[in-house]
């Protein structure tokens, strides 16, 4: 894929993950074979150990299949072609199997100084990505059965509300000298699974997936800091994150810290190189214009009550009745 944030339909990207899996089974496969061409003849008798496991693992399972297939059932092509967070999500998943398992299996199998195949870690990626993508299955089939108004504008990117837990991960990342790893304890959703990997906030009790990057060691504090406070509205294992530079909002955790990894290693994908490129703003020119700058703060100003005024119209329309149409001027 030569961009792995672009749409596709929900069932084509699920086909390209399942491919995936089965490359990353095939990879194992050899790892293990390399091994047992290495073990004495007693030590390759013995039960079902850790192998097995992760060797099942590493497929979608059939609980994604029987979602995909319930959800054709119900809306049919709708369902197929999904919408634009089931793309997102599912669009992770991808990009984290290629990164966070086909790679150190593809290394393990392939590298001619033998490799140890990271279990423990490939097993809990391969759970979160099953995981991401039967809840995001399930989501969509849970919106299309009730879809909810959306406002007529979209809330503008730089109105994001942090969890106040997440803000103060914030000051005291940036109060703390550079390279000084933040400590803070947080509770598991399932502690007496070691694989599960998400961790609930102390304060607004969401779920955070805590996905590994292998190109941000530090993910686990990145995702803390970043979510989206879990209102009454929300579901508690349904966490957002927002991106502290262009305020876009992510459904997925490892699609955030994607998002972040690309804007550290200054990509030409970053949020940072799109606005330089699109916009040409420095001091000296907001300096020599300000009728200019005070004009676009009043846009966003007009903006951002349009849009309370179109809310507060859409939740006081009847929509288990006749559907009324709303316009505004401007």
């Amino acid at each position: 894929m030569s961009h792995w944030e672009k749409s596709h339909y929900a069932s084509f990207t699920l086909w390209d993950i399942d491919r995936e899996f089965q490359n990353s089974h095939d990879a194992y496969e050899q790892c293990l074979a390399r091994n047992r061409r290495k073990r004495t003849p007693w030590r390759c008798f013995g039960s079902k150990s850790q192998d097995d496991q992760l060797a099942r693992a590493l497929n979608l399972g059939r609980h994604v299949e029987e979602a995909m297939k319930s959800g054709q059932e119900a809306f049919g092509v709708l369902f197929e072609r999904g919408d634009s967070t089931c793309h997102g999500i599912l669009a992770a998943q991808l990009h984290r199997i290629q990164h966070e398992i086909n790679v150190p299996l593809f290394d393990c199998a392939y590298s001619r100084i033998p490799i140890s195949v990271p279990y423990d870690d490939i097993l809990t990626a391969a759970k979160g990505v099953r995981r991401a993508c039967l809840s995001a299955l399930r989501d969509l089939h849970a919106r299309l059965r009730s879809p909810s108004p959306t406002p007529f504008l979209p809330p503008p990117r730089f109105s994001v509300k942090f969890c106040p837990f997440a803000l103060q991960l914030q000051k005291d990342s940036s109060s703390s000298r550079k390279g000084h790893i933040l400590s803070f304890q947080t509770k598991k959703v399932r502690p007496h699974d070691r694989h599960d990997e998400r961790e609930i906030c102390p304060h607004c009790s969401a779920h955070i997936s805590v996905s590994a990057h292998s190109g941000l060691p530090a993910s686990r504090r990145l995702l803390f800091q970043a979510h989206i406070e879990c209102s009454s509205r929300t579901t508690k294992d349904s966490t957002s994150y927002a991106c502290t530079s262009c305020y876009k909002t992510f459904d997925d955790s490892y699609s955030f810290l994607d998002h972040v990894f690309q804007k550290e290693i200054g990509s030409d994908r970053s949020c940072l190189k799109r606005w330089n490129s699109a916009w040409n703003l420095n001091s000296a020119f907001m300096e020599s214009d300000p009728a200019l700058v005070e004009k676009c703060l009043k846009n966003c100003l007009n903006r951002e009550l349009m849009r309370i005024r179109a809310m507060k119209k859409s939740k006081e329309l009847d929509f288990g009745g006749i559907r009324h149409e709303t316009t505004m001027k401007i």
